[in-house]
């Protein structure tokens, strides 16, 4: 009894038949065995008016096919095979007459088309095959066919030899290996020296091989031997292959032919594998190694088994890149391919990235964290529970192997700090493409900053990354190679950035809250265990992939300015879910008082330069100009940051001989920055112009600051940076000095 799929199926042919003219006709139709079966329908097909080429398969003027129709259709695909075993040897005809028609099924077959498309591919399939065009230019060969017997896989990782005789003779290390699968790495050339270690024997052609594989290993020692390659070679080589396979493990085979790549182009090696089993391996090394000269034994137990062995063939998952083309590589992820990183953190975001770093072909990861694996942690961050009392970096080591063994992995069980305040260990941190800092760490940003301030030397870019409070909201920066600061510099300009755009008041009340409620810490074990965020795995690998593959996009555009991406993924974003932040480099002065770096946005240093201008176009008689700067003094990293400026305040008096910079209003600009800023910006000097002079301190720029600091009724600050603009506005000479009150009356 057919199914419902079935009675449509041969009334599509029926009516496919009776429009063709006679060039397909139904010559019989047989119901299905059982239920669930498939029916079979005979159908021969016209092939007198296709073009025939000596390449292509000799096609008789009638062919008649066999299609089996399963009992699923449309949702199950039909199979079609030629009545006889002619046309074997031709490309996408395997088992010697089963018709190829799909490279990829599941995309290719439309169900709704039923036996209409699937006719169609078949007049298409026989067009192409006669005139020798299944495999066209271009196009990818379709590889020859080894039918799997075994229960056992090979993945080759490395580039085949491409054999340059009549034959490569020779042998591959087995890396990796399990029951079912070995991973294959270094090709060794049957006359290098044959290192103590688990190979498999391996026989690469220049020439083809029969599409489908011989079944016997008598053929397939015919088919090598026609090929050129002596039956010695092959005995000898083999017997290498035994003797280096462990008792108790099968002896393990490579074939290749030189059958693969695209139809017109270079043909690289198709890789096919058998094995023996592991008894007749054991009976096949014993015998070698008990053969002498006078008892050649080992020759007399191959020729035995050969003459009466099947080729147990396995299947080849192919990992070699000039066969593999990566599924990722047009995605961002795949700048990452084969440079170094270093990862300063292993927790939530760290063990996350450590993961996508190895999917994406990494080849060194350095990775430093000083923490241990506890059970709380298993819900959020990448660790079995296996691993509780492991040491993150050995749990992430461990992790990243599993993915690809091929990475090199350097996990350092230590505090950040102390690696930075270590040469030697220092220089291992910063011997990377890019360094990621994953710890969300105050002391570890102060720690990388104060080391850049006084070590400004060339050094990979930093990433950073951090997530929110309920692992909603990322925050990631980058600080360029040639940056003046580093993260700490950029965290600093995103807040201040982030205060005056349009969508950052949430990204700004996240990572730096002022609510009370929101400086509360959330301790999971209360009393001994660290602050941390609340948030799922789900949410962390949302936030830190995001952040990797913005960041890998940076990256790849060689992007020399700093940068941050914030991103709100919470379910009450009801705006632009993410924010991107520039900045052009600062204008960098130095304080030749006490060695402090001055460090002035290009946007201040416009400000001041327009009123430079601006006193130059009217006054005549070199009037001096002025105004108040307002930015951050950093004493531990003896850093002045001057953000924003003003012109001069209305009670200023100014002539050729000085500038009195005025107060009014001045208190009040200050507690305006000092609000928007939540505390980071805040008055820090003033500036004036000695116009066509040069900016140096002048007498009564000396006494000013002896007023000021020495008494702290006049002014309360601990320092005051002095900047004067010397020359004119178009050819600017600028100095800087802070004055702090230690110079001149006691603390």
């Amino acid at each position: 009894m057919k199914s419902e799929g079935q009675l449509w199926a041969i009334r599509q042919l029926k009516e496919i038949s009776a429009g063709s003219r006679e060039a397909i006709e139904i010559i019989e139709a047989t119901d299905p065995a059982a239920e669930h079966h498939a029916l079979t329908v005979v159908v021969s097909i016209n092939c007198r008016p296709l073009e025939k080429k000596e390449e292509g398969i000799p096609l008789r003027a009638r062919e008649r096919l066999r299609i089996q129709i399963p009992w699923n259709f449309p949702l199950g695909r039909p199979e079609v095979f030629f009545t006889h075993n002619r046309y074997g040897g031709f490309p996408h005809v395997q088992w010697g007459n089963s018709i190829c028609l799909f490279q990829a099924p599941d995309v290719e077959w439309q169900a709704a088309r039923g036996m209409f498309g699937f006719m169609q591919r078949l007049s298409e399939w026989l067009k192409a095959g006669a005139a020798g065009k299944l495999d066209p230019v271009g196009m990818p060969l379709h590889p020859p066919v080894a039918y799997p017997v075994a229960n056992f896989r090979v993945v080759p990782r490395q580039n085949a030899p491409e054999p340059e005789d009549s034959y490569w003779s020779g042998y591959v290390e087995i890396t990796r290996e399990t029951t079912y699968v070995a991973e294959l790495g270094r090709w060794i050339e049957r006359t290098e020296e044959v290192p103590e270690v688990r190979l498999a024997t391996a026989i690469l052609l220049p020439t083809t091989m029969p599409f489908e594989y011989p079944e016997t290993m008598l053929n397939l020692l015919v088919a090598l031997i026609d090929r050129g390659v002596p039956l010695e070679i092959i005995r000898l080589t083999m017997t290498i292959g035994v003797l280096r396979t462990e008792a108790g493990k099968p002896a393990i085979f490579i074939i290749g032919a030189a059958m693969r790549g695209i139809a017109g182009g270079r043909r690289l090696q198709h890789l096919a594998c058998w094995h023996i089993d592991a008894a007749q391996a054991d009976k096949l090394r014993a015998a070698a190694i008990a053969a002498t000269a006078d008892n050649p034994i080992d020759e007399q137990a191959f020729y035995a088994w050969a003459f009466e062995a099947k080729v147990e063939w396995c299947r080849v998952l192919e990992d070699r890149p000039e066969i593999v083309e990566r599924r990722d590589g047009m995605s961002a992820a795949a700048w990452w391919r084969g440079k170094r990183v270093t990862l300063l953190g292993c927790g939530a975001i760290g063990s996350a990235i450590a993961m996508m770093l190895a999917k994406a072909g990494v080849a060194r990861l350095h990775l430093l964290d000083n923490g241990v694996v506890t059970p709380g942690i298993l819900v959020r961050q990448g660790f079995r529970r296996d691993q509780i009392g492991y040491g993150k970096t050995d749990a992430v080591r461990i992790t990243v192997e599993g993915a690809d063994p091929g990475i090199t992995v350097v996990p350092k069980h230590e505090n950040i700090v102390s690696v930075l305040a270590d040469d030697v260990k220092r220089a291992e941190m910063l011997d990377a493409d890019v360094v990621i800092d994953a710890t969300a760490s105050a002391t570890v940003a102060a720690a990388i900053e104060t080391h850049f301030r006084h070590h400004p030397k060339p050094r990979p870019p930093f990433v950073s990354m951090v997530l929110g409070h309920n692992a909603d909201m990322g925050l990631m920066t980058l600080t360029p190679g040639n940056s003046v600061g580093a993260s700490l510099d950029i965290d600093r300009r995103t807040k201040l950035s982030l205060s005056g755009h349009a969508g950052g008041a949430k990204f700004l009340k996240e990572f730096w809250p002022t609510d009370p409620s929101r400086r509360e810490l959330f301790q999971p074990e209360p009393g001994c265990s660290s602050p941390t965020f609340r948030g799922s795995y789900a949410d962390v690998l949302a936030l830190s992939a995001i952040m990797a593959n913005v960041g890998a996009g940076w990256l790849r555009e060689g992007c020399d300015l700093p940068r941050a991406h914030a991103i709100d993924l919470s379910h009450n974003s009801k705006k632009r879910p993410e924010v991107q932040l520039i900045w052009q480099p600062y204008l960098v002065l130095q304080d030749g008082i006490h060695g402090y770096e001055i460090r002035v946005t290009r946007e201040a240093m416009a400000v001041i330069l327009a009123w430079t201008r601006r006193s130059e176009r009217t006054q005549n008689d070199r009037t001096e100009t002025g105004g108040v700067l307002f930015g951050q003094v950093d004493e531990f990293l003896k850093v002045v940051w001057v953000d924003e400026v003003s012109g001069p305040p209305p009670d200023s008096h100014a002539s050729p001989e000085a500038f009195v910079c005025g107060i009014e209003g001045v208190a009040a600009l200050h507690q305006e920055k000092l609000t928007r800023s939540t505390g980071s910006v805040t008055f820090v000097g003033m500036w004036h112009t000695h116009p066509t002079a040069l900016p140096t301190p002048s007498r009564t720029d000396l006494g000013a600051m002896q007023q000021l600091l020495g008494d702290k009724k006049a002014f309360q600050g601990r320092s005051f940076l002095m900047l004067i603009v010397g020359g004119t506005s178009k050819r600017p000479i600028i100095s800087t000095g802070l004055f702090e009150r230690g110079d001149y009356a006691p603390p």
